[in-house]
């Protein structure tokens, strides 16, 4: 293992930190005790998004096929293929059109209409 000195200021807090660990695991105590330990669970259940479903969504934020495929980073031929039910919508597309359901003010507080000039308001 190098010097202490070699070691960037975080490289040898980390390194310190690590082998106070691994002594803590060579004694035998509990770690428990000397160390916060936190155990996460996460709900990742995404349901199936049927073509109601995606219409449902751009009910919600009042936009046009074109500006829900702006919003989820894909073509416009594709919104209109899962409003079609020709192709399924995949995972990643569904939670985010979960969480515009389930928070639809902050999803519309990013949509806004041109401004009175006629050019396009701020940018989502």
């Amino acid at each position: 293992m190098p010097d202490e000195k070699d070691l960037s200021p975080l490289a040898a807090e980390m390194v310190r930190g690590m082998s106070e660990f691994c002594e803590a695991v060579e004694s035998g105590e509990a770690i428990a005790k000397l160390y916060t330990i936190r155990t996460v669970s996460l709900d990742l259940a995404t349901p199936h998004y049927a073509a109601e479903d995606v219409k449902r969504v751009r009910r919600a934020l009042n936009a046009s096929q074109s500006l829900l495929a702006r919003f989820l980073g894909v073509s416009v031929k594709t919104v209109r293929a899962w409003e079609q039910g020709s192709r399924p919508v995949p995972t990643i597309a569904a939670r985010y059109m979960d969480d515009i359901l389930r928070n639809p003010e902050i999803w519309n507080s990013r949509v806004r209409p041109l401004e009175a000039t006629g050019g396009p308001g701020p940018s989502t």
